[in-house]
């Protein structure tokens, strides 16, 4: 299979580049990026199956002409707000597959919408495989096999990680894209599914979860698309919600610079310096995070005839960092597209049509040193 990475020399792209250059289905991967000079000597590092070459995707012609040779487009460009369905749409009109780590809910209903386009086209296109969504909505699928009935399917992920140390110089606050992204997020209204139904609500709402065999602790909704994709695949939900835990914190702050977002007293990269520079939100002193998995789902409902819950999480994480958390699940599912284990076509969550069980064996390999333990955790609790 031969490969384009939309933004492949970024910090998200170079993961992406850099495990699918090694998997032995894909035959040659482009390297392209708004910056070509750093693209190339990637490529340089990479070794022969991989070129670089300089794109801007803002530029339809460009890009349709830098995709007319591969056989799979990869998107790790955001905001995908403005980026995901241009390029999605660029695609499909050149009859490629394609893959992204889209993580903003509005996009993926937009990405959705070209589902009879895809699946006319044969093409198959996953929206949002990397952690949260991603393994998240993988959880979930196994979550909610565990139960007989399910009225409550939550993913969730821990906070807190992307959001660099207050440098002694205020003037020395470098931008951050994701915490853009995540502020923004909880500045605007988001989408969840309850009774059945999308709806609107804010985010940062609070709520309990018991995990099996961990306890209870706060966690707080977020605007991901777990809750648009989930049920899709899972009609019988009553409810579903993409939630994150973290220091209380660190909440504190983010709610004092989200309302002053709403307020139009700062803008959304002026309230990212705020944040990073807020005292208080990181350490002992910002409260204790849960013990809770980096990322799980849970679900709630029945088992044999009697209330039941159950949480599910991966035993083993990518080495390194959020891109690599990131990206490689996205050179999982990408491997897996070259094999031949995806055949869905459409445009899809990656619960629509990737397998959990090798999915997560494949993790398990990039993890570093593997220990007896089974690739997934699985606890389930019957009243």
């Amino acid at each position: 299979m031969r490969l384009i990475i939309i933004g492949g020399a970024g910090d998200m792209g170079s993961v992406a580049c850099t495990a699918t250059v090694e998997d032995p289905e894909i035959t040659s991967v482009v390297i392209a990026d708004r910056d070509g000079p750093r693209a190339e000597a990637l490529a340089d590092r990479l070794g022969p199956k991989a070129s670089g070459v300089a794109l801007d995707i803002t530029d339809r012609e460009a890009l349709l002409a830098a995709i007319a040779d591969a056989d799979t487009v990869l998107n790790t460009v955001g905001p995908f707000y403005l980026y995901g369905r241009p390029v999605l749409e660029a695609a499909l009109e050149a009859g490629k597959h394609y893959v992204d780590i889209a993580d903003d809910w509005e996009p993926t209903i937009e990405m959705l919408e070209l589902d009879d386009v895809a699946r006319a086209k044969g093409v198959t296109a996953i929206v949002g495989i990397g952690a949260s969504p991603g393994m998240s909505n993988l959880l979930a699928t196994v979550a909610h096999g565990e139960l007989d009935t399910v009225e409550k399917l939550y993913t969730a992920w821990r906070g807190g990680s992307g959001i660099p140390k207050a440098p002694e110089d205020p003037d020395d606050v470098k931008p951050a894209a994701a915490i853009d992204h995540w502020i923004h997020n909880l500045a605007e209204p988001i989408r969840v599914w309850r009774d059945g139904e999308h709806q609107e609500a804010d985010a940062l709402e609070e709520l309990v979860i018991d995990y099996p065999g961990i306890g209870s602790a706060t966690v707080w909704t977020c605007g991901h698309p777990e809750p648009i994709t989930l049920p899709r695949y899972f009609p019988d939900i009553r409810e579903s919600l993409n939630v994150m835990f973290c220091r209380p914190g660190l909440i504190d702050a983010a709610r004092a610079v989200r309302d002053r977002v709403r307020a139009k007293e700062l803008t959304v990269p002026e309230a990212s310096k705020v944040l990073i520079l807020s005292p208080g939100r990181r350490g002992p002193e910002a409260g204790p995070v849960p013990s809770f998995p980096g990322v799980f789902a849970y679900a709630e409902g029945t088992k044999d005839g009697r209330r039941a819950r159950a949480a599910v999480a991966t035993n083993y994480m990518p080495e390194g960092e959020m891109g690599e958390a990131t990206c490689i699940p996205m050179a999982i599912a990408v491997g897996m597209l070259a094999r031949g284990e995806i055949k869905t076509t459409g445009v899809l969550g990656p619960e629509g049509c990737i397998d959990p069980i090798p999915f997560f064996e494949r993790l398990a390999e990039h993890a570093g040193e593997r220990s007896a333990l089974a690739p997934l955790d699985i606890r389930v609790e019957v009243a």
